[in-house]
């Protein structure tokens, strides 16, 4: 049996990991602080040593705790509705302000493959003699060695996130390498979204910002925004993660629909002259209509994606309980939802109810079989049903196997 570590020196790590990344405590993996205290005492450190070494700011061990609490999870053109409303709409109203040059910044950007998407799409859509740079920065500089090294393997290439704009090639082995022309409008840097991004790397007309707040408490997820948005020029777009936000940050305005997580800065030609004041002539006041009393409104529609992001955001704060209720009363109310009782079946399986969940994914498979395999499956993000019907029979073939 492992020995019980000391409750101060395993709270001062959760504290420090808080401080540096601007984490809930919900979101700081105990397994992972657990491990790097360990791997220290394993070494022969003691606790008071550990204890003594968190008060200092940071140090070796601070960094060990960082690396392994910090997410990593990205491949190339996510949420590709937000990359075609970059090509589609954004570059275009920048465009149209003659500007010399298009920069984009992924922040948190981790092993870079968000970065190059963007530069990607960005060289796809500028014009001759429009300049593309692109930054990505994230707190782990292990994670920006491999985005500065430009190889990827299969797990950065999903269906998910289709092949919008060229961006790498085969190397052989299964890997790719980033396309020269793309690599060469796109650097890498150290950076904290708790701290102003330093001046030296000017100002964005196109930030993502996607799948790295959700980790964040309600104040740090405000003082990265401002920073982001104080980096953002004139006219420039924000795009964030699916359950991020639900208003649009201060000094911002939402476009496109809420479930884009797309934003602008104002610019200041957007605002219309004041039209000239025009004195009404006055008129008679009608006699007073009968009161009626308001028809009450109708219920909220709650789309099954909407259900799903709440159940999604509740995994990510760490109460899959909680999200297990919620994809239940999804799969009540729309029985056909792929992605709602793939995600449930998954819940099951950690919770340790596998008939159950063999149940559920026997479903899944079953559905999916029915339908064309090329057919989109509306979710968090779209996929084809052919997804979910391999999804299912891998999990099936490896019970099967057990």
């Amino acid at each position: 049996m492992s020995k019980e570590l000391e409750p101060r020196l395993l709270a001062r790590a959760r504290e420090v990991v808080a401080s540096n990344t601007g984490f809930r405590d919900t979101a700081i993996s105990p397994s992972a602080v657990d491990r790097v205290v360990r791997a220290e005492l394993a070494r022969g450190r003691s606790e008071k040593e550990l204890l003594e070494e968190l008060r200092q700011p940071g140090t070796p061990l601070s960094k060990a705790l960082l690396d392994a609490v910090l997410v990593g999870e990205t491949y190339f053109f996510r949420h590709p509705e937000q990359f075609r409303f970059l090509a589609s709409q954004a570059v275009p109203a920048v465009l149209r302000r003659r500007p010399l040059a298009l920069h984009g910044w992924s922040a948190g950007c981790a092993s870079g493959e968000e970065a190059y998407s963007i530069a990607a799409c960005l060289l796809g859509c500028a014009p001759a003699g429009v300049r593309v740079e692109v930054l990505g920065t994230d707190l782990h500089e292990g994670r920006l060695e491999l985005a500065r090294r430009g190889l990827y393997g299969t797990w950065s290439r999903r269906e998910a996130g289709p092949l919008l704009y060229p961006v790498y090639h085969d190397v052989g082995g299964g890997r790719v390498g980033i396309l020269e022309h793309v690599r060469a409008v796109t650097r890498f840097a150290q950076g904290n979204l708790l701290e102003p991004l330093p001046e030296g790397f000017g100002s964005f007309e196109f930030i993502f910002c996607r799948n790295v707040l959700t980790y964040f408490s309600p104040d740090s997820v405000t003082r990265a925004l401002g920073f982001l948005a104080s980096a953002l020029v004139p006219g420039g777009y924000i795009l964030l993660g699916t359950v991020e936000v639900d208003h649009p940050p201060a000094g911002l305005v939402r476009v496109g629909p809420p479930e884009l997580q797309a934003f602008r800065r104002p610019h200041p030609s957007d605002v219309a002259p004041t039209p000239p004041r025009v004195v009404p002539r006055p008129v008679p006041t009608p006699p007073p209509l009968p009161v009626r009393a308001p028809e009450p409104p109708p219920p909220p529609v709650v789309s099954p994606v909407m259900l799903h992001l709440e159940a999604l955001h509740l995994i990510e704060g760490g109460d899959e309980p909680g999200a297990a209720k919620v994809l239940e009363k999804l799969q009540e109310k729309h029985q056909d939802y792929l992605p709602g009782l793939l995600e449930l079946a998954l819940l099951r399986e950690r919770a340790g109810m596998r008939e159950a969940a063999f149940a559920l994914m026997r479903t899944v498979r079953d559905k999916a079989a029915r339908l064309p395999p090329d057919q989109i499956i509306e979710g968090p993000e779209p996929l084809p049903a052919r997804f979910y019907r391999a999804s299912a029979d891998a999990f099936l073939m490896m019970g099967a196997i057990e």
